[in-house]
């Protein structure tokens, strides 16, 4: 189970998300075994083991019952979107009927940096609208959503009161800017001091992180946006079809 430059208590972690996932951990019941038996089980010590088991407390996939055991915990709505539709969270989420509010955020104008400069094809030290926010469910933090968009076309101001977290459903309001597409990279990043902070996590814990360009039809880029989604929240559909000339 040794995998190096990754916390032990983040190995027995990962084994016990895929146990549970595999359904070969848990009892009918959900409860899980024992933390001597972990212990055992993944070769670590019980120290481990209930490090481990603190974390996915923190995150909401275990619940901990003194005296009785710890148990999977129920399990919550995943957000699922195809790469053939282009909406915000928000518009998941409602259409999925989960209930999401954003905590957390700061709206602030700034410089751009050469990297962002960069993916909005404008010169660097730009001025842009920076839109930093957390997205909860069940006041359970599972996303850090950045935005990053030039002031010519979004200042503070434009976002309106009160702002419900997403700038893609601002756009979609202003028909004038005339949106054609998104460019994403989806990736996996082990999350950084500041995101796991955001996101009730471990420095070191990995995320699924998707890069957006946000395009008009004349070829414009107006928003850089980064989404940080903790794991178990979020998964992308792809639908695959047969050519039929084939």
């Amino acid at each position: 189970m040794v995998r190096r430059n990754v916390p032990l208590a983040q190995q027995v972690v990962y084994e016990i998300l895929s146990g549970i996932e595999s359904g070969n951990l848990a009892r009918e019941n959900g409860l899980l075994p024992s933390e001597t038996d972990l212990s055992k089980r993944f070769d670590v010590s019980r120290a481990t083991v209930r490090e481990a088991l603190s974390r996915l407390e923190q995150r909401g996939v275990v619940i901990r019952r003194h005296g009785v055991g710890t148990f999977v915990a129920p399990r919550q709505p995943m957000l699922e979107a195809g790469l053939e539709r282009l909406e915000s969270l928000s518009t998941v989420a409602r259409r999925m009927g989960l209930e999401t509010r954003m905590g957390e955020a700061e709206i602030v104008e700034r410089s751009a940096s050469s990297y962002e400069a960069e993916r909005l094809g404008v010169p660097p030290g730009a001025l842009v609208l920076c839109v930093s926010r957390v997205i909860l469910t069940h006041e359970q933090p599972f996303a850090y959503l950045v935005d990053i968009v030039p002031l010519e076309y979004l200042k503070a101001q434009d976002l309106g009161d009160p702002f419900a977290g997403s700038v893609l459903d601002v756009f979609l309001q202003r028909s004038e800017l005339s949106l054609s597409h998104s460019r994403t990279d989806i990736l996996t990043e082990a999350a950084d001091l500041h995101i796991a902070r955001k996101l009730h996590m471990q420095p070191g814990e990995t995320l699924l992180k998707l890069e957006a360009q946000l395009y008009t039809r004349d070829g414009r880029v107006i928003d850089y946006s980064l989404s940080y989604f903790a794991p178990g929240y979020f998964r992308f559909r792809v639908i695959r079809r047969i050519d039929p000339c084939d």
